[in-house]
């Protein structure tokens, strides 16, 4: 039975297996795509290119309230709870 993994990216793509990350990076999906053949491991979607959701995300934004002045500000989608100043866990830091 072969292992399976999957392809991730964040600037770099990785081979990713059961919560751990390769330590070796490739800059193009087909290298770590052949790479991770070479392993002998399963891609679990080898159609599937992550920097596409990546960038695709990176631009998008969205309108939340200040807690403390009551201000609309604009954040990007992904931004973490710790950086959203609409959130009490930023503001208790």
């Amino acid at each position: 039975m072969t292992e399976t993994c999957k392809i991730a990216y964040d600037g770099e793509y990785y081979i990713s297996r059961d919560y751990m990350r390769s330590n070796t990076t490739w800059r193009t999906f087909k290298g770590a795509l052949r790479a991770a053949a070479k392993r002998g491991l399963t891609v679990l979607d080898p159609q599937l290119d992550p920097a596409i959701e990546y960038y695709s995300n990176s631009n998008k934004t969205k309108i939340v309230v200040n807690l403390m002045s009551n201000k609309l500000t604009r954040i990007a989608v992904n931004t973490p709870l710790s950086c959203d100043p609409s959130s009490e866990t930023y503001w208790s830091m």
